[in-house]
């Protein structure tokens, strides 16, 4: 009789431990891309950007960084390097070690409900907070290469983000 209770329970508990560690799975930090951690070795240039004005801890900051091509900025299939990591309210510190080139940009945003898709409403206005490197102005419209640009040497460079929402 006790075993026709606690098999399902243990079935349960199993379910439980295999959907927390999914949960963690999905909250570590993943570099795609030419990007790596910088505490490995590889990449000569070492991005640590502090992403700041996050209004919550909810979903996830997926951050891109673009080379030296202004054609392929905000292009889809572009990307230099990506990172996905786990929001933190107020600010959260990223570093990302990438292939060294002549200049790079920065674009980001706050992936809140964790879809990783930058969400807009009807109209097409975000839904999710953003940020471009430079903080380059969005006011008009997407910012071009130019005004997000920013060079980098081999080693530690440090660029702030805020996010706008």
């Amino acid at each position: 009789m006790e075993n026709d209770v606690m098999m399902p329970l243990r079935g349960l508990l199993g379910a439980l431990v295999l959907l927390a560690g999914l949960g963690q799975a999905q909250a570590e930090t993943v570099f795609t891309g030419e990007g790596t951690s910088c505490t490995g070795a590889g990449n000569p240039v070492r991005l640590r950007l502090t992403v700041s004005n996050l209004r919550n801890a909810s979903g996830l900051i997926i951050l891109t960084v673009y080379g030296d091509n202004p054609a392929d900025f905000l292009a889809s299939g572009k990307k230099l390097a990506r990172v996905r990591l786990p929001a933190r309210s107020g600010a959260t510190e990223i570093c990302i070690a990438v292939p060294q080139r002549s200049s790079y940009a920065i674009a980001l945003f706050h992936d809140e409900n964790g879809d990783r898709r930058f969400n807009r409403n009807l109209i097409g206005m975000p839904t999710e907070g953003f940020g471009i490197s430079n903080d380059a102005d969005t006011t008009l419209g997407l910012p071009n290469y130019e005004s997000a640009r920013f060079t980098a040497e081999p080693g530690d460079n440090r660029q702030s983000i805020a996010v706008r929402y």
